[in-house]
C-alpha cells in the first residue's frame, strides 16, 4: 500500500516508524526480511509458502492463510508493522488457537523473529463426545437412503478410518477376501495424518459389494461425493431417526470405544486407527504387522448391526 511504501522509504533513509520498530527488540518485529514486500505480496507469498515450501495439509494451510488475512486487516498493513502489544490485541480479539498458531508461524517461521515466541498455544481440554448406543446406530443406519451412504457408515464404524481416508479409498487398497484396508501406495503431498493397515467386518463387506465395489476400476474412488455431503447425509439420517447426531468422527470414536469394550489393548486400537507413529511401527513391526493385527481384529469380532 502507499502507506507501507512511505514507511519503508523513511526507514531506508534512517528514520520513521520502521527504524524505531526494528530497534525495539523487546516489543517490535525486529526483522528486515522482505523489507519491500507489500501486504498483498505477503499474503500471496505466505499462502504459497504454507502449501509448497512447508507442505502443510490443505486444511492447515487454509486456516493459516485465513488468519493471516485477518491479521493484515487488523493491522491495516504488513505484519512487519506490528508491535507485540498489537499482536496481543489481535489474539485477544479472536481468542482461539488458530490466532495464536498463525501469529507464531508468521513471526517465527516466516519472518524469522522471536517476537511471538512467548505466546503460548492454549492446551485444549478433551471434550466428551456423546457416543451412540448400538440401537441408536441401527436406527440411523435404517434411515440412510443410498447404498453408498450405508457402505460408508459400516466401513467407518467397523474400521476406525478417518473421513478423509474413507473418501480417498480405492479398490486397489482393499483385499476383499481378508477384509483388509491398506494405506494408499502413493501418499498425498499434504497429508499429515498417519495411516496403517486396518480391517472391516462382514457387514461392511456386504455393503461394499451392494455399492458396486466389484465393478469399480482399481484406482477409482469408492465414495465419490464431497466429504461434507457424507457428513450431511449422516446428520439428516440422525434427525429422521430422532436420536444423537452421528458424524464420521463419531463413528471413529464408537469403533475405538467398542474395540476397547471387546478387550482389545489400546496400542492395537491406536494402530488400527492410524495413531501409532511410523517410528514405533518400524521398531515394533512384529507387534503391529498386518497378520498380528488381523488376529486381534478377528478375535474382537466387532459388529455394528448384529451385536
Amino acid at each position: 500500500t502507499e502507506k507501507s511504501l512511505k514507511k519503508y522509504i523513511d526507514w531506508l533513509e534512517g528514520g520513521g516508524e520502521y527504524g524505531d520498530l526494528f530497534a525495539d527488540k523487546k516489543e517490535g518485529v525486529n526483522s528486515c526480511k522482505f523489507p519491500g514486500q507489500t501486504a498483498e505480496e505477503f499474503l500471496k507469498d505466505f499462502r504459497q509458502t504454507c502449501r509448497t515450501d512447508w507442505n502443510l495439509a490443505d486444511s492447515t494451510a487454509t486456516e493459516r492463510y485465513r488468519y493471516a488475512e485477518k491479521l493484515v486487516e487488523f493491522l491495516d498493513g504488513h505484519p512487519r508493522e506490528a508491535t507485540k502489544g498489537k499482536l496481543r490485541e489481535f489474539i485477544n480479539k479472536y481468542g482461539d488457537d488458530n490466532a495464536v498458531k498463525t501469529v507464531r508461524v508468521i513471526y517465527g517461521r516466516y519472518l524469522e523473529t522471536e517476537v511471538a515466541k512467548d505466546f503460548k498455544i492454549p492446551k485444549s481440554r478433551p471434550r466428551p463426545k456423546k457416543v451412540p448406543s448400538r440401537e441408536e446406530l441401527i436406527r440411523i443406519y435404517d434411515e440412510l437412503e443410498s447404498a453408498a451412504d450405508r457402505a460408508a457408515f459400516l466401513v467407518l464404524a467397523s474400521s476406525g478410518l478417518r473421513r478423509g481416508e474413507l473418501m480417498r479409498l480405492s479398490p486397489e487398497q482393499i483385499d476383499t477376501e481378508e477384509r483388509t484396508i491398506y494405506p494408499p501406495k502413493k501418499r498425498g503431498p499434504r497429508r499429515t495424518k498417519s495411516q496403517w493397515v486396518t480391517f472391516f467386518n462382514e457387514e461392511a463387506g456386504k455393503a461394499l459389494q451392494e455399492h458396486g465395489l466389484g465393478e469399480m476400476e482399481p484406482e477409482e474412488k469408492i465414495f465419490k461425493c464431497h466429504p461434507g455431503t457424507l457428513t450431511k447425509h449422516f446428520g439428516q439420517a440422525s434427525k429422521r431417526a430422532r436420536t444423537v447426531r452421528v458424524t464420521p468422527q463419531i463413528l471413529r470414536v464408537w469403533f475405538a470405544e467398542q474395540m476397547s469394550r471387546l478387550g482389545v489393548a489400546d496400542r492395537y486400537i491406536d494402530a488400527l486407527c492410524g495413531r501409532t507413529p511410523s517410528s514405533v511401527l518400524a521398531k515394533h513391526y512384529s507387534d503391529f504387522s498386518p497378520n498380528r493385527l488381523a488376529e486381534v481384529y478377528e478375535e474382537a469380532g466387532i459388529e455394528v448391526l448384529n451385536g
